[in-house]
């Protein structure tokens, strides 16, 4: 025989064909063997069984199989349908052989699905050009469509290839040696590193750009410093359930234990038991073979469910070795099942109730749930509240919004709620502390529906007598598709229901200080309706929580779940990314710029035209209120020397101050028209402030906390 067949010439161009020889005679599968492997263009691999030859496809996809039809347990012709009935081997040629072929055993062949059936001994090359034709366009179509199915490829490499192949646009951090693989990935591909000033800001800004999508954010970070600069970040993710991937660098595995700087391994620094508990996954890839699978399991876990941030610890010999990209398929979708009694109950409580009351929090902001929930309040003439972090996710322009309730709400909710409710929904949220004014009793309805995703929320603070445990999307579409099947016509608006209703509160008498809530009503009149806004925590969150009017259900992003400082421009840099046909407006106090103020250096070297509103009293304001009305006393915890116009100059930024009224106005085009960030000091007032409840006495009763004088009635 010769050693290249003249047919399969044209085939080696394109490339070597895989064979695989299935028969459990073990002298004609040697001879069949030999044969075979003279055609220097074939790769064969034999096999014993049909048991192993369906195993072997699955993993290698030969172009062709000749298998014997008679072998133990399963025959030639049951593999053989069992292999054209699978979707991703049903394009392989099947070539089923016997030494005793019979028109009826021929007939069996085809119907099972055999390109051929041929009787033993049989000619090889005579094999191969009967179906060469076939093979060919097999290998060319494979070769324009497939990825070689062993395809072998850095870890690093394979890490970046899959983040891209998932829609990952942006890796958010700072490089290091432990990490610089990923990084020098990252330069053959179209993610966009982007360099923040510290790890918290890449966190921070990570989260932002997830909350603002719904993707997967990514952050990449070396080892020891790395890592624990990112925790502050980590646990708000956690808190807040945003759905990040935090890739750590690590030393390779051999120098593991032996002193080796920045070691983050069970033998030096514990990264792994540090993040468990403030992620929903952490782990260390052990070795190269295990990356592909760890990686999309991490991916999965971080995206299912309630979201949350993942961790994976990646030793340097790890991401620097060789691996094999698998064949991957399949997808969950996860979908909320909710009996459909429950749901006709919940309906009817909805309906009869004399006070009804929906509670959301940002579980309902994204994913089609805010529209659900507004054709849910129209039908049902339901007036509908929010949690400070849902703020926005229902109109406050509406009929049937009565605003916020909890820290900086609104006198509107709380009013309605005092009134007495006899049925409360409460959707996508925990209803934790900051949400219920430190665990009202009044939310405690006689009926109480509480529906969240984890089913951990439920129950924790309130005796919920409905539990449900589905996304608010699913719930809110279930519930309507339940009313529209009753006959009745849409109810009106509930009585005391009359919009939302906010403080009152005078302009500032000083000269030289602007009142926040004139400053964020100037914010609102000079910036796009649909600006989206990041908010610090601070004094100035009460403000913004009362006094922002939102009609855009994404136009609120805050992260109180750990109640962090200084989240809110890396936030904004994340949503600019995603957003960038919109205005993003930070707002936060000069204690929380001056924790992460370099992040404006960011903003610059992105030209990310994000505005930053740093609302100005010299003071760690809210700590100070709050000690007032705890101990009876005011501590001075000053911010200054701070001059944050020349610090936002320093690292590039456009600055605007501002000290009174109407002044904001006087710079529209600079706040609507500079390339890059601008950053105003927005000299506030401190002596004006907004009335809020006492948390701190609400969940210790036996306190006596006096309130503080500069509250304004």
């Amino acid at each position: 025989m010769p050693s290249l067949s003249p047919a399969l010439r044209p085939v080696s161009a394109v490339r070597r064909l895989r064979v695989l020889l299935v028969d459990d005679d073990q002298l004609h599968l040697r001879a069949l063997e030999r044969q075979f492997r003279e055609e220097k263009d074939l790769d064969v691999v034999v096999v014993k069984n049909a048991i192993d030859a369906m195993l072997s496809i699955g993993a290698r996809r030969p172009d062709l199989v000749v298998m014997d039809v008679f072998m133990p347990g399963i025959d030639g012709l049951e593999a053989c349908r069992r292999i054209k009935a699978n979707p991703d081997m049903a394009d392989v040629h099947v070539v089923l052989t016997s030494g005793t072929m019979t028109p009826e055993l021929e007939a069996s062949a085809k119907a099972a699905g055999a390109r051929l059936a041929i009787a033993k001994p049989f000619d090889v090359t005579t094999l191969l050009e009967d179906v060469i034709d076939d093979l060919m366009e097999m290998a060319e179509l494979a070769a324009e469509t497939r990825a070689p199915v062993a395809q072998t490829m850095r870890g690093a490499d394979y890490v970046v290839a899959a983040l891209e192949e998932a829609g990952v646009e942006y890796v958010f951090g700072i490089p290091g040696g432990a990490i610089s693989p990923i990084h020098d990935a990252l330069l053959d591909s179209n993610i966009r590193p982007i360099t923040t000033r510290h790890e918290s800001g890449a966190m921070f800004a990570a989260a932002g750009y997830a909350r603002a999508t719904g993707k997967l954010g990514v952050v990449a970070v070396t080892s020891g410093p790395g890592i624990l600069n990112s925790m502050t970040g980590l646990a708000t993710a956690w808190c807040d359930g945003v759905p990040l991937l935090v890739m750590v660098g690590e030393v390779p595995r051999a120098k593991h234990g032996q002193g080796v700087l920045q070691d983050g391994s069970a033998h030096g620094l514990r990264i792994v038991e540090m993040t468990r508990h403030i992620s929903k996954l952490a782990l260390e890839v052990p070795r190269p073979d295990a990356l592909p699978h760890l990686l999309r399991r991490a991916m999965v876990t971080a995206q299912s469910g309630r979201r949350g941030p993942a961790v994976m610890t990646l030793p340097l010999d790890v991401t620097m070795a060789q691996v094999t990209a698998p064949r991957r398929g399949g997808h969950m979708v996860v979908r909320s099942i909710v009996e459909p009694e429950i749901l006709d109950e919940i309906g009817t409580l909805m309906l009869s109730a004399k006070r009804p009351l929906i509670l959301v929090g940002s579980g309902v902001r994204g994913e089609g749930a805010p529209e659900r929930l507004r054709a849910l309040s129209e039908r049902l003439g339901c007036p509908v509240i929010t949690t400070p972090k849902g703020k926005g996710v229902f109109p406050e322009d509406h009929a049937l919004s009565l605003g916020v309730l909890g820290l900086g709400g609104h006198r509107s909710a709380r009013r309605y709620l005092e009134s007495g409710v006899d049925v409360l929904l409460a959707v996508g949220t925990s209803l934790g502390d900051l949400s219920t004014d430190g665990f009202v009793s009044h939310i405690q309805a006689p009926t109480l529906v509480h529906v969240d995703i984890d089913a951990q929320q439920i129950g924790r603070s309130y005796a919920p007598t409905h539990a449900v445990v589905a996304s608010a999307t699913d719930f809110f579409g279930l519930l309507v598709d339940n009313l529209s099947e009753r006959p009745m016509k849409p109810r009106p608006i509930r009585a005391g229901t009359g919009g939302v209703i906010r403080q009152e509160l005078p302009s500032s008498a000083k000269l030289d200080r602007i009142a926040s809530h004139d400053a964020l009503a100037e914010i609102q009149e000079v910036l796009p309706t649909d600006t989206i806004y990041t908010v610090d925590s601070g004094e100035h969150f009460v403000f913004a929580a009362h006094f922002l009017e939102l009609s855009h259900s994404d136009s609120f992003l805050v992260m109180t779940g750990l109640g962090s400082m200084g989240p809110s421009i890396g936030a904004a840099i994340g949503v600019q990314l995603a957003q960038r046909d919109r205005f993003v407006a930070a707002i936060c106090g000069d204690g929380c710029f001056s924790m992460n103020a370099f992040e404006i250096a960011t903003a610059v070297a992105e030209q990310l035209p994000i505005r930053v509103f740093v609302f100005n009293d010299e003071r760690l304001g809210m700590v100070e209120l709050g000690h007032e009305t705890i101990y009876g006393r005011r501590p001075e915890y000053s911010t200054r020397p701070l001059d944050v116009c020349a610090l936002a100059q320093g690292l590039g930024a456009t600055t605007l101050r501002i000290n009174r009224a109407g002044q904001l106005r006087s710079v529209r085009d600079t706040l609507l028209h500079a390339r890059g960030p601008v950053v105003i000091d927005v000299r506030i007032d401190p002596d004006l402030v907004l009335p809020k409840h006492d948390r701190v006495a609400a969940m210790v009763p036996d306190a006596t906390p006096k309130p503080p004088p500069s509250v304004v009635n």
